[in-house]
C-alpha cells in the first residue's frame, strides 16, 4: 500500500510545488518572514496552533479546533502502528514509551473528533445548498468531497480503537491512560488469542490503509489546506491583507510613475492571466477550504450579485491547474504540446476576465473567461472576505490587481469611472470641481480656520493638520461634518490648520478602481506638500482618506500619525475638553444605532471610539445592529463603487439601511462621508415607500457630539412624532460567525471584456450627482431654534449654519431609480478627456426638470428621478494595443452651466425651466499620428465621444439648517450567536 500511495502523493506534491513556484516573484513575502521572524512564529502559534481565526465562529470553530489537534496527536498513533507492523508486537515510541498521558490524550482527542465530525455533518445538512440556495455558504463548494473526508476521519478513529483494543487484550499494549482502548480490550477479552491477533492485524492494516487513501484524497482536493494553510499563514501580509492595497509590481519589483520610461516590453501592469499572479497568489488558490465564510459575509453576494469571493478563488484555482501542463513545460516544447490538444489550447487562449454568460465563473467546457467582468467590478473592497478567511487568502489584493490590468492595459472598465478619472486628473477631486472651492465649507464660522501657507507657515505652529478631504470640501452633507469637527476642535482649544487649495484627493478610489498611476500622481503631489509644510499629525473625517494616509503613503516615504476624527474627539471627551450638556434640548430622548465604515473598522480595527462617543450623549439610547463591528455590512461605496451604478440585484445601501431602520433607531450614526451618502440615499428610498419613519435621519458622530456639547437638538422631529418604527426585515444573510472584537481602544491612535459589459457591474449609488445641502430628501424643518440650550458651549453659530454663500440644494434622485452620474463641473471648461475615457453607446435620455422641495412643514418631497445612465460603447479593444497606443479623443463639448456651489466665483442663478437636452455621444475620433498635449488633456487620452450636455440646475428652496444630536446611555455591542 505504501509503495502505491506514497509515490502518488509525492508526484502530486511535486506538481503543486512547481506550479506555485511558477508564479511571479514576491520577495516581500520572504522578507516578511526573515525580517520579522518573531512575529511570523507568533502568527503560526496563534492562527495555526491556536486556530484563532476559525474560533471566530464558535461552534464550527471549536469542532475544527479538535479536528486539527486530532491530526497532530493521532500522528503519534501512526508512529506506533508502523512500529508494530515493522517491529515487535509491543512496540512503543522511544523515550516516551507507553506514557499514560500520551495514551489518555490520544483516546480523548479521538472521542472529541468523533463529536466534531458529527457536528460538521449537522452543519452541512442544516445549511445544504439544495435547501437554502445561495443563502448557503456551501453554495458552489464540493459537497461530496466534504462528506468523504468526514467518512475517512471516522474510519481512522474506529480502526485505531480496534487494533489497540485487541493489542491490549493480548497484553501487547500496556497504557493505563488509554481509557477507550482499554475499554475495547476488556470487551474483546473473551476471544481467543487467534481471533485477537486477527482483529489486531485487521485493525492495523485498515488504520494505515485508510490513512494512505485519505492522504491521496487530501492532495487532490480542497483538503490540501491541511498542508498548505500553515505555509499560507506564514507568508501572509502582516498583520493581515487589509488597510493598504498591495503595491503594483511586475516580476516582483514595484512599479512607480518614475519607472514608466524605463520599463521593458515584458512588463505587465496588474494581473491579466493566471501566470501573472505571484506564487503567494497561486498558493492562496490551492489553500482555499471552500468553507464559504467569505461568501456568507460578502455584501455583493448577499445582494444577489455575481461576486462570491469563494467561487472566484475556486475558479482561478481550477483554471491554473488546467493550464499547468502548458505553464510548466519548457518554452520550446509548448507549441508542440498544444498540437491536437484542443482542451489545453482552450485553456491557454482563455481570458482571465471575460464574458462568461450566466455562469459568471470558470466553465472548463467553454472558452469563456475565468471570471465575468461583473464579478470583478462588483467588489466593494470592504475586506469582509479577508477578515473571515481562516487560512488568510488575500481576495481584495487579487481583485485590485486584476482591475489594474483591465484599466491600465485593456482599458475595459465601467464607463462611469471616466468621470472619476477625469475629475481626479484635471482638478484633483472626483467631482471635477474647482480647487478654489475647497475652503467654502468654512464660510460663516466665527473663528479663523488657519490655512497652511497663508495664515501659518507650517504645521509646526499647530497641533494637527485637519485633512478635509474631497467629500468634506464639496459634498454638502459632508461639509456639515467638516464644520462640526472644526467647531469641536475650536471649543476644545485644539489648534489645527488646513491645506485649503493645496489639498488634493488622496487617490483611494483611483487605486481601488485599478488606476494605479493616477493614484500615484495624486499621492506624490500630497507627499510633496506634506514635506514642504512639515506635516506629522493628521486628523481626517473620511474613512478612505484616513486609511490611505495612514497605511499607503508610507510607500512614498512619509510616516504620519493619522487618527480618525472619532478617535481624537473621544480622547478630548475623556480629557474633559469636550463636555456634553446633561439637560435641556440637547438631552432629549432618542435612540441611535451606529454603522461601522469598513475602512475604519475591518481595515483598521477602530470600533470602540465612535461607540464610546455615542454612549456619552445624554438622552441617547444605543441600539446595535445585528451585523456590526468586524461583521458590519458595507454601505456599498468602497472599491470605487461610489462612482458606479448598481444594476444587478438589491442595492447594498438599501440592504444596510433596512437593517438600520429595523432597529427602531431615530438616528443612524456614521463616521464616513461615503457611508453617509449611501445610507441617506437608502433611507430616502425607504421613507418614500413608507417603510421608514420620516424623523429617522443619518448624521455623523461629530454632528451629534457638537449638538450635545452646545445643548442643541440634532433631530428634525420630536421623538416619536413620525409614528412607530416598521418591523425589522429579517436579513437574508445567514450570519454564522461571532464577532471577534479586535477593536482599538480610545487611547489607540493608529491602529470587463469590453466597456459595455463592464458597465453593467453592480455597485453603489453615485456621488456624481451635484452636491446638495439637504441631509436627505426628507429633511424638512429644524427644531434647533426652538430648543432651549442648557449651558451651551460658547462657540459661535449653530452646528448646521453654513456660510452665507452656501448653495441651494438639489433634490436627491430616488434610490430605486437608475441614477445618472453627472459630475459637477468646475467654473472653467473641463480639459479634453481623461486617460481612460471609453465611448458611450447611446445619447442620454432627456432629463426632466427637477421639482423643488416642498416647504419645511410639509411631508418629504418626492425626489425627482435622474436620467438613466448611458451604456458604454462596444469599443474594439481586442487588437492587443497598449493603453499608450490609443488615439486622442475629440475635444469635448463645452459643459453646461454648473451648479453655483461648484464655482469658485458663484454665477448668476439660472432661470427655472426644463433641463437642457443632452447631445448624442460623438463617435470616436480616428487615430492620429501624434498626441497634442497642449490642449490640457491627459497623456493617456483614448478616443471618447463628446459627453452628453448636462441639464441646467433648477432653482430650489434652500434647506433649513440642521439640528444636532444629543447624549444617551452607552451601548454594549450585541454579538448575535450565529447559526452553525
Amino acid at each position: 500500500m505504501n509503495l502505491i500511495a506514497l509515490p502518488i502523493v509525492g508526484r502530486r506534491l511535486w506538481f503543486l510545488f512547481r506550479l506555485i513556484r511558477n508564479g511571479q516573484p514576491a520577495p516581500d513575502r520572504i522578507e516578511g518572514v526573515t525580517g520579522r521572524l518573531g512575529r511570523a512564529i507568533k502568527t503560526e502559534v496563534v492562527e495555526v496552533l491556536g486556530q484563532r481565526r476559525l474560533l471566530k465562529w464558535t461552534i464550527p470553530g471549536t469542532a475544527h479546533f479538535f479536528t486539527f489537534w486530532a491530526f497532530v496527536i493521532l500522528g503519534t498513533v501512526y508512529v506506533e502502528a508502523y512500529g508494530v507492523m515493522l517491529g515487535p508486537d509491543n512496540f512503543a515510541i522511544p523515550v516516551i514509551g507507553h506514557w499514560w498521558i500520551l495514551g489518555f490524550a490520544q483516546d480523548l482527542i479521538a472521542l472529541a473528533v468523533l463529536v466534531s465530525i458529527v457536528t460538521f455533518a449537522v452543519i452541512r445538512i442544516r445549511n445544504a445548498p439544495a435547501k437554502l440556495g445561495r443563502q448557503s455558504r456551501f453554495k458552489g463548494s464540493h459537497e461530496f468531497g466534504a462528506y468523504l473526508v468526514l467518512f475517512f476521519i471516522f474510519n481512522v478513529v474506529w480502526t485505531l480503537f480496534l487494533f489497540r483494543g485487541a493489542a491490549e487484550a493480548l497484553g501487547n499494549f500496556d497504557n493505563p491512560g488509554a481509557f477507550v482502548s482499554n475499554a475495547v480490550g476488556s470487551m474483546l477479552g473473551g476471544l481467543s488469542d487467534g481471533a485477537l491477533e486477527f482483529l489486531e492485524g485487521l485493525g492495523l492494516v485498515l488504520h494505515i490503509g485508510v490513512m494512505l487513501i485519505f492522504l491521496i484524497e487530501v492532495v487532490h482536493s480542497k483538503h490540501l489546506h491541511i498542508m498548505a494553510a500553515p505555509i499560507n499563514v506564514l507568508f501572509k501580509r502582516q498583520p493581515i491583507a487589509l488597510g493598504a492595497a498591495k503595491p503594483l509590481t511586475s516580476a516582483g519589483k514595484p512599479i512607480t510613475l518614475d519607472d514608466i520610461d524605463d520599463l521593458d516590453e515584458d512588463t505587465t501592469f496588474g494581473v491579466g492571466a493566471v501566470e501573472d499572479f505571484t506564487w503567494k497568489g497561486i498558493l492562496d488558490f490551492a489553500t482555499c477550504t471552500e468553507c464559504g465564510r467569505c461568501q456568507s459575509q460578502c455584501p455583493a453576494w448577499n445582494t444577489e450579485k455575481p461576486l462570491s469571493p469563494k467561487l472566484m478563488i475556486m475558479a482561478m484555482r481550477d483554471a491554473s491547474f488546467a493550464k499547468a501542463p502548458y505553464l510548466l513545460a519548457d518554452e520550446g516544447k509548448r507549441e508542440a504540446l498544444l498540437e491536437g490538444n484542443d482542451t489545453l489550447t482552450k485553456e491557454v487562449e482563455r481570458p482571465l476576465v471575460g464574458d462568461t454568460g450566466d455562469d459568471w465563473f470558470y466553465m472548463p467546457e467553454s472558452g469563456a473567461g475565468v471570471i465575468d467582468p461583473d464579478v470583478l467590478w462588483s467588489c466593494v473592497t470592504c475586506g469582509a472576505c479577508v477578515n473571515q478567511c481562516p487560512v488568510d487568502i488575500e481576495h481584495v489584493d487579487h481583485i485590485v490587481d486584476m482591475r489594474r490590468y483591465q484599466v491600465l492595459v485593456e482599458s475595459n472598465f465601467p464607463s462611469e469611472l471616466n468621470q472619476l478619472f477625469r475629475g481626479l486628473e484635471n482638478n484633483g477631486n472626483p467631482w471635477n470641481m474647482s480647487p478654489n472651492a475647497r475652503l467654502d465649507w468654512a464660510k460663516g464660522l466665527d473663528f479663523e480656520v488657519k490655512v497652511v501657507g497663508e495664515s501659518i507657515e507650517s504645521l509646526d505652529e499647530v497641533d494637527w493638520l485637519f485633512w478635509v478631504g474631497c467629500a468634506g470640501a464639496y459634498e454638502d452633507r459632508a461639509k456639515k461634518t467638516t464644520r462640526a469637527v472644526a467647531e469641536l476642535l475650536d471649543i476644545a482649544g485644539v489648534s489645527f490648520g488646513v491645506l485649503g487649495t493645496g489639498e488634493t484627493c488622496t487617490g483611494d478610489s483611483a487605486r481601488r478602481a485599478g488606476n494605479e498611476f493616477v493614484f500615484q500622481g495624486l499621492a506624490q503631489q500630497n507627499v510633496e506638500t506634506f514635506q514642504e509644510y512639515k506635516v506629522k499629525k493628521v486628523v481626517s473625517t473620511c474613512a478612505h482618506c484616513f486609511n490611505t494616509l495612514k497605511n499607503e503613503y508610507k510607500e512614498f516615504g512619509v510616516e504620519l500619525e493619522v487618527v480618525h476624527h472619532t478617535q481624537l474627539l473621544n480622547r478630548l471627551v475623556r480629557e474633559g475638553k469636550l463636555t456634553p450638556v446633561r439637560d435641556g434640548a440637547g438631552a432629549h430622548q432618542r435612540s441611535i444605532t451606529y454603522h461601522d465604515p469598513c475602512y475604519i473598522g475591518r481595515h483598521n480595527g477602530v470600533y470602540t471610539p465612535p461607540r464610546e462617543l455615542l454612549q456619552v450623549l445624554p438622552g441617547a439610547e444605543y441600539v446595535e445592529m445585528e451585523r456590526s463591528a468586524e461583521r458590519s455590512f458595507c454601505c456599498g461605496a468602497g472599491g470605487a463603487r461610489m462612482w458606479m451604478e448598481e444594476n444587478i440585484g438589491e442595492r447594498i445601501n438599501v440592504n444596510r439601511t433596512v437593517e438600520a431602520v429595523g432597529t427602531g433607531a431615530d438616528q443612524i450614526a456614521v463616521g464616513c462621508p461615503f457611508c453617509r451618502v449611501m445610507l441617506s440615499d437608502g433611507l430616502t428610498a425607504q421613507q418614500d415607500k413608507g417603510e421608514a419613519r420620516p424623523e429617522v435621519e443619518v448624521l455623523d458622530v461629530a454632528q451629534m457630539l457638537l449638538a450635545s456639547v452646545k445643548g442643541e437638538m440634532a433631530t428634525r422631529y420630536a421623538p416619536g412624532s413620525g409614528g412607530a418604527a416598521p418591523a425589522a426585515r429579517s436579513t437574508e444573510t445567514k450570519a454564522e460567525p461571532e464577532a471577534g472584537d479586535e477593536t482599538q481602544t480610545a487611547d489607540t491612535v493608529t491602529e470587463t471584456a469590453d466597456a459595455g459589459p463592464a458597465a453593467q457591474a453592480s455597485g453603489g449609488s453615485s456621488l456624481f450627482d451635484t452636491p446638495a445641502d439637504s441631509e436627505t430628501a426628507t429633511e424638512d424643518k429644524t427644531v434647533a431654534e426652538e430648543a432651549q440650550a442648557a449651558k451651551p458651549a460658547s462657540a459661535g453659530g449653530s452646528l448646521f449654519d453654513l456660510g452665507g454663500d452656501e448653495e441651494k440644494p438639489q433634490p436627491q434622485a430616488e434610490a430605486q431609480q437608475e441614477v445618472a452620474h453627472t459630475a459637477s463641473e468646475a467654473s472653467e471648461p473641463a480639459a479634453t478627456g481623461s486617460l481612460f475615457d471609453i465611448a458611450a453607446d447611446e445619447p442620454s435620455q432627456d432629463v426632466q426638470p427637477a421639482a423643488a422641495p416642498q416647504e419645511a412643514q410639509e411631508a418629504p418631497a418626492e425626489p425627482a428621478a435622474a436620467a438613466p445612465t448611458t451604456t458604454a460603447a462596444e469599443t474594439d479593444l481586442g487588437s492587443g494595443g497598449s493603453l499608450f497606443d490609443i488615439a486622442p479623443s475629440e475635444p469635448e463639448a463645452a459643459p453646461a452651466a454648473a451648479a453655483a456651489e461648484a464655482e469658485a466665483k458663484p454665477a448668476a442663478e439660472p432661470e427655472p425651466g426644463p433641463a437642457a437636452e443632452p447631445e448624442p455621444a460623438a463617435k470616436a475620433a480616428p487615430a492620429q499620428p501624434e498626441v497634442d498635449l497642449s490642449s490640457g488633456g491627459s497623456l493617456f487620452d483614448i478616443a471618447a465621444p463628446e459627453p452628453a450636455a448636462e441639464p441646467e440646475p433648477e432653482p430650489v428652496a434652500e434647506s433649513p439648517s440642521e439640528p444636532e444630536p444629543e447624549p444617551g446611555p452607552a451601548p454594549s455591542a450585541t454579538d448575535g450567536k450565529p447559526d452553525p
